[in-house]
Formats: C-alpha cells, structure tokens, sequence
C-alpha cells in the first residue's frame, strides 16, 4: 500500500484533530537530539502543524535558538507517520494554558508511511482520573486557541 504525498497529507490533517499523541524530536546545542511526548497539537491545514510547547522544555530552548530543523513521529490508530519540518515559535504565551507554554507552528516539509500493512496498530491513549476530569474542557480550549487561523 503506497501513500502518495496528498494522501499522506490528508492522513496527518485528519489525525491531527487534538488529542493524538506525536514524539517530538529537536536537536541541542551539543547535535544530540532531544525527545518530547506532546499531545497538544493540532493540523491547520496540509502543510502546517501548531502545536503548544512547554516554555521550560528543551524543545523551546533549541527551537528558540534557531535549530528550527524538527521531527515527529505521529502514533494513531492504524497510522504511523514520520514528519519532518521546520519550527517558528508564533506566539510566546498561550492564554488556555495554566502554566507558560509558547504557540509553535511546524511547516511539514516531509512526511513518511511508517504504517505496515496488515499490522493493527493502537495509537498511545489517555484519560483523567475522576477528580481531574476538568481537564478534559482545558483541553478543548487549548485545540481551539490552536487551531485559530490569526494570533492575538
């Protein structure tokens, strides 16, 4: 089963609605890559990807620095995709989020089927536990403030 681009395009589009989880790759000051497992992130389109990102991480740090160059690995059900892009912090504070967290657009400049045919594969999941079940409204707010088309 081979994807063509606008295939794969849509897919990520489509998967990319809010709440399913990407590994996030960005690379140090040092060349060694640092990973982060984020879920707050949303497609706007074909070709861009916002995202919201821990202002304390070491992703914003080196995206912050100029090492642009990004990658993720995006994990749902029967869908594994490998993306590559590059990264510009949009906006510096997200106002639905409770503690310091930028806007990150990602423009998709690459994208590869890791999915194997025949193989069915469930995407990472989570819920809250009764008590923190609040947050499944904060993180309505967040998709929305993400997938805004303009920055206030």
């Amino acid at each position: 089963m081979v994807r063509d681009e606008s295939h794969l395009r849509a897919l990520l589009r489509g998967a990319l609605k809010g709440g399913t989880s990407v590994v996030l790759a960005t690379v140090g000051a040092n060349s060694v890559p640092s990973t982060a497992l984020n879920s707050w992130i949303v497609a706007k389109d074909e070709r861009v990807v916002a995202l919201a990102m821990d202002t304390r991480s070491s992703a914003y740090a080196n995206i912050s620095a100029g090492r642009r160059g990004v990658a993720f690995e995006l994990l749902a059900d029967d869908l594994i995709l490998a993306v590559k892009g590059s990264a510009s912090i949009v906006k510096e504070r997200l106002a639905s989020v409770a503690f310091p967290c930028a806007l990150v657009h990602i423009s998709v400049e690459a994208i590869r089927d890791h999915t194997v045919p025949e193989v069915r594969f469930q995407g990472p999941r989570y819920t809250y536990a009764g008590h923190k079940g609040h947050r499944s409204d904060v993180e309505i707010a967040i998709f929305e403030e993400l997938a805004k088309d303009t920055v206030e």
